[in-house]
């Protein structure tokens, strides 16, 4: 009989067909998907094991899925003398398990597996994002697995006690898996189980906005709401570790400087987020005007207070007062005790709460004196008041008195017995000069005639007037230095000196100006007069 031998089929096997049982008929073979007649010593299955028969126990037959995978499945007897090699040495029953791939040589008819291969199972890689481990908490035996693909389904793969781990090369454990890491997993069998987790480094996420809040509000927080300065943006929730860095102006500081309303930009990886830097923002300051409503406590020394600030519209804030609080009050250091409800304060204040820097204290409305100096010493001053029947008022000098001669800041050396001055004092303080200004008294008119020192002048309104100079007086002339010998008469003059008291028609002169045009207001009096002189005359 002529057989023919180690033909490939159609369906991934290798049939051996002799001529006489091509015609034949055998109830035998009609019985077993695969089975042929006893010359048929040379028959192979290759494919996937799909199912074993029965599935629990020691199996009598396996299902084999070729490896054309649109061929239908085999069914191989397996008996007892079955032999089982796995990389070329014997090995049981037990390790044909569903899923591995196996060469099978059959004997017999019908058809019984001989000599059952279990080959190297070949792996499957997958890559993509983690979207959930199972167990959620503990170790977990299996990882979900989204592919960088998104329109593939998502692939479940376990996770065994040999399964390796790496994240950035270096070798770690399965508690660097988290959800969200990205993966690249190698695994074999079925159903999948993973030999190695190749976790990626995870990229950090900067996130910059203004914190919200801290949990817990009181304490140390193990976490900050952030609002990212993008108007669309939600709100953050990070993580705080024992890890966490924090640092303002390049200097590493505590978690203590991060307050609710800080600025700032956060280094964040994992998920949940978990802080690795926190930059904060220095704190700019806050500055606030307006009026004291109420300090708390309301006796004894206050800890904060309530300022209605100026305008319209604007709440109430509250400002709490520290031992390190600086007060000025008419720029001289002060306490805490000028501050009362009703005071004007102009305020520097940071953090959060606002806590104040700096109060500065507007001086109640000062004692205001107008008189004449009848004495006067770089310690104190005594001024005769205008008031009719006033006693004369004897204020003291300080280094902190301010003197101005008409609106220009001066010395003592301006004031001089017989001067006109306004002399303001705090009501707490009236005695004490704060400011002293010495009234000056303006004589606007027409030259007459210049005798020695002495200028006479007709006002306006044809009032005789003199102007004294002396050595220091000074001139002008059309924009530019001059002396007494360039006033002639008939010109347009304009003196200013110190006023004294009871005298209106003369001065001592300080400032000469010679000429109409040269004295922007003695012009603009000069043109009013003119003005209304010549509407007087229609």
């Amino acid at each position: 009989m002529i057989t023919r031998t180690h033909r490939v089929g159609k369906y991934g096997a290798v049939m051996a067909l002799s001529l006489a049982s091509v015609f034949a008929t055998s109830a035998a073979a009609t019985a077993s998907p695969v089975a042929h007649d006893t010359a048929s010593s040379h028959l192979h299955v290759q494919g996937t094991v799909t199912g074993l028969t029965p599935s629990s126990g020691t199996p009598t037959s396996v299902t084999i899925q070729p490896l054309n995978p649109s061929a239908p499945s085999e069914n191989v007897l397996l008996g007892p003398d079955t032999v089982y090699l796995q990389a070329g040495a014997t090995v049981t029953v037990s390790a044909l398990v569903i899923g591995v791939p196996v060469q099978i040589d059959l004997t017999g008819s019908p058809a019984t597996a001989a000599t059952v291969r279990i080959l190297s199972p070949q792996p499957v890689f997958v890559g993509g994002t983690v979207t959930a481990l199972t167990p959620s908490s503990g170790t977990p035996t299996s990882v979900t697995i989204q592919p960088r693909d998104l329109s593939k389904p998502t692939v479940n793969i376990a996770l065994g006690t040999s399964t390796l781990y790496y994240a950035g090369g270096v070798s770690t454990t399965v508690t660097s898996l988290v959800v969200g890491a990205q993966v690249q997993i190698e695994a074999t069998g079925t159903p999948a189980t993973a030999t190695v987790v190749e976790i990626a480094l995870p990229r950090p996420s900067v996130i910059s906005g203004t914190v919200t809040a801290l949990t817990p509000s009181s304490g140390t927080p193990t976490s900050v709401t952030v609002l990212p300065y993008d108007h669309h943006s939600l709100a953050v929730n990070i993580d705080l570790t024992s890890s966490t860095v924090f640092k303002q102006a390049g200097a590493v500081v505590t978690v203590a400087d991060l307050m609710v309303g800080s600025q700032v930009t956060i280094q964040a990886s994992g998920n949940p987020l978990s802080a690795n830097i926190v930059r904060i923002a220095v704190p700019r300051p806050v500055h606030l005007e307006g009026m004291v409503t109420a300090l708390n406590p309301s006796s004894g020394t206050p800890t904060s207070m309530t300022v209605q600030p100026a305008g319209f519209f604007k709440i109430p804030v509250v400002v709490n007062l520290s031992s390190t609080t600086v007060y000025d009050q008419l720029k001289a250091s002060t306490t805490v005790a000028a501050l009362l409800v009703g005071s004007y304060v102009n305020l520097t204040a940071t953090g959060n709460p606002l806590t104040a820097t700096v109060v500065h204290i507007s001086a109640p409305l000062a004692d205001i004196t107008i008189g004449s100096v009848t004495a006067v010493t770089s310690t104190s001053m005594t001024v005769q008041p205008q008031t009719a029947g006033s006693s004369p008022v004897t204020f003291t000098l300080t280094s902190n008195t301010t003197y101005f001669a008409g609106r220009e800041v001066s010395t003592i050396a301006e004031v001089n017995v017989g001067d006109v001055v306004r002399v303001a004092a705090a009501s707490s303080a009236p005695t004490t000069a704060i400011f002293v200004t010495v009234r000056n008294l303006a004589i606007i008119g027409r030259v007459t005639s210049v005798s020695g020192n002495v200028i006479s002048v007709t006002g306006f309104y044809g009032a005789a007037l003199t102007i004294n100079v002396t050595a220091t007086t000074t001139y002008s002339l059309r924009g530019t230095p001059s002396s007494l010998s360039a006033v002639l008469p008939g010109d347009l003059i304009s003196a200013v000196g110190p006023a004294m008291s009871g005298v209106t028609n003369s001065v001592t002169a300080t400032q000469v100006w010679i000429g109409s045009r040269d004295n922007v207001i003695f012009h603009q009096a000069w043109l009013q007069h003119i003005y209304f002189g010549e509407r007087h005359h229609r």
